[in-house]
């Protein structure tokens, strides 16, 4: 069971406790729901608002449905629905509930930016003090995944300085966000140029030796048969050689190293990123314990 369906069915659950389902769809919707059968209780919730589409509880049950979409990862169909369910609720404070899912399942999907907004704005409405300071959790967690690390490090500060017992973590955390902004960077423009002067120098220069070796080896060996067939003058074969052949490994080597460099750095952030959130899981879990 993936993190994203535990979390679904743990917030089914929390829903459970405001909504009476007396309707039999919904019954059968929610037993389905707990037997993780998604498509299942979706279809009978969408049964239930095919009959009563004005119901008080349509927008409880179109969130349900959302929920269903998200456990099963389809995350267009997530966010479709649960933007419905904002839409249909009239309780400001269920509508920021709502809507800090909705930010949790764009994030889930890759859209940070626009979690961003949904969070941003239950931030700046929602009167309970536990959604607001979730908000500014998952907002600093939306910087980290796009490797905004100032923007992250400042939403954190203020997250911390609510959780004064949490002083030791936000001390760590701190120091992995200054060691992040200095991390080392592999230039795409540098490992392009370098290619562009020796095939393969470009990958050496982000540690990748193993195609740098084989770029060297390969354009060596396409340049050598072209020059070749120059020298004899075979023209045509020499022409040919080098349009379709030498030039078209020579441009695809300019293009992998500034590849390379990207691959480099992602991978280079995306360690540090694990380690600021495994940082925070440990919090959470000592937290817990206590």
């Amino acid at each position: 069971m993936s993190h994203f369906t535990m979390v679904a069915v743990t917030l089914l659950f929390f829903a459970a406790v405001t909504v009476s389902a007396s309707d039999p769809a919904l019954d059968l919707g929610d037993h389905l729901f707990a037997l993780g059968d998604y498509d299942a209780s979706i279809t009978e919730y969408k049964r239930f608002l095919f009959f009563y589409a004005d119901h008080p509880q349509a927008g409880e049950v179109q969130f349900k449905i959302g929920l269903g979409y998200r456990a099963q990862e389809w995350w267009a169909e997530a966010v479709g629905a649960m933007i419905v369910a904002i839409q249909r609720t009239t309780e400001t404070e269920l509508q920021a509930e709502r809507r800090t899912e909705l930010a949790v399942t764009l994030i889930a999907s890759g859209a940070y930016d626009l979690a961003l907004v949904e969070l941003i704005k239950v931030d700046m409405y929602s009167q309970s003090a536990r959604l607001r300071q979730r908000a500014r959790f998952l907002r600093g967690v939306s910087y980290l995944y796009q490797f905004k690390w100032e923007q992250a490090r400042s939403v954190f500060e203020v997250y911390f300085d609510e959780i004064p017992s949490a002083a030791r973590t936000a001390a760590e955390i701190d120091a992995l966000f200054s060691e992040a902004i200095n991390l080392p960077q592999k230039s795409e423009r540098v490992a392009r140029l370098l290619s562009t002067f020796l095939p393969g120098l470009g990958q050496t220069y982000v540690g990748d030796w193993k195609n740098g070796l084989n770029a060297l080896l390969l354009n060596a060996v396409l340049g050598y048969i072209t020059l070749n067939a120059a020298i004899e003058r075979d023209y045509d074969d020499a022409f040919l050689s080098f349009f379709f052949l030498s030039y078209r490994y020579y441009a695809g080597n300019r293009y992998r190293a500034a590849e390379a460099a990207q691959t480099f750095n992602d991978r280079e952030n995306r360690q540090h990123v694990d380690k600021i959130l495994q940082t925070l899981a440990t919090q959470f879990a000592a937290g817990k314990r206590k």
